[in-house]
């Protein structure tokens, strides 16, 4: 029985939505793993080369994934690596057999431009949480990391709304408690998507959000345009994740806490979800609590 997936997934479809390979090194580290865990994969090789720095051509990434999904045997779809190159696939997906067969889909960072578009077309079997390469082929994982991992993704498959890999302590920013859909993605994919259809309505959601690579400024910017958007002020809450590679960091509380104060709902920051391993998953769309108390205490489950 693998140790990564439950036993009612008997078969995961690899899939290349995004840039092409980070290296062999890193690939190979996760197909190896995978086959250390006893996990069943298929992982079609695409029939085009690379197109510029994605894996390959717009039709060629929607084909496999197409042909993933219409496999039965297959349980789960599970994406490589993230980076760019999601949005430019959604067109051509076949949501309708994906709403068919309802099989979780798992990915985070650029793969959010996917499961904001699922949610937004009904889908409610996204998962952000880790990716093949990028979450599992990095060779300096522990095997602590890789063992708290396996526990956050699994438990998400499992059904677990929000699924922490390990105890941490948050930090308050608004006191209240809410219970309502869960929507996680990265910041500046989420403000990429906004004005096109695959931004799906977030008014009374807990939006849970992430980046890498980004300034305060940036950060600032973004955060900015999603209250001239009028999204910010229509959230049942709001939680940020992990902000790795800041330039300027030193910003971010005071940044969390004026926006905080926009949200008609409880808000805290610290929770380890984004660019870092190992990671929360988190079942999209899916009916959390959030509860902020007074005295500083964070329930999220």
């Amino acid at each position: 029985m693998s140790k990564l997936f439950p036993e009612s997934i008997k078969r995961v479809g690899l899939f290349p939505f995004s840039l092409g390979n980070q290296g062999e090194h890193f690939f190979s580290t996760a197909l190896k793993r995978l086959d250390d865990w006893g996990v069943d994969y298929v992982c079609p090789e695409p029939r085009s080369p690379e197109y510029r720095y994605l894996a390959a051509s717009d039709e060629e990434r929607a084909r496999i994934f197409n042909t993933l999904l219409a496999d039965e045997s297959i349980g789960l779809l599970f994406a490589i690596r993230g980076g760019f190159g999601a949005a430019r696939v959604l067109p051509l997906i076949d949501w309708e057999l994906l709403l068919e067969r309802n099989i979780p889909v798992v990915g985070f960072s650029d793969m959010s431009a996917f499961l904001l578009g699922a949610y937004g077309k009904g889908f409610r079997s996204g998962i952000s949480g880790y990716m093949a390469e990028s979450s599992f082929g990095d060779p300096r994982s522990t095997a602590r990391q890789l063992a708290q991992g396996i526990k956050a993704l699994r438990g998400a498959v499992e059904g677990k709304v929000i699924s922490v890999p390990c105890k941490k302590r948050y930090t308050a920013l608004k006191p209240g408690k809410v219970s309502a859909p869960v929507v996680p993605t990265n910041l500046m994919l989420l403000t990429s998507l906004m004005g096109t259809p695959w931004l799906p309505s977030l008014q009374g959601k807990i939006l849970v959000i992430e980046g890498i690579g980004q300034d305060a400024i940036s950060i600032d910017r973004a955060l900015t345009q999603l209250v001239s958007a009028g999204i910010l002020p229509e959230l049942a809450g709001l939680v940020f994740g992990s902000f790795s590679n800041c330039d300027k960091k030193e910003y971010l509380p005071e940044i969390f806490r004026e926006y905080s104060g926009i949200v008609d709902g409880p808000c805290f920051c610290g929770l380890q979800f984004g660019h870092e391993f190992p990671s929360t998953a988190i079942r999209v769309g899916s009916i959390a609590i959030l509860s902020v108390a007074e005295n500083g205490e964070v329930v999220f489950e």
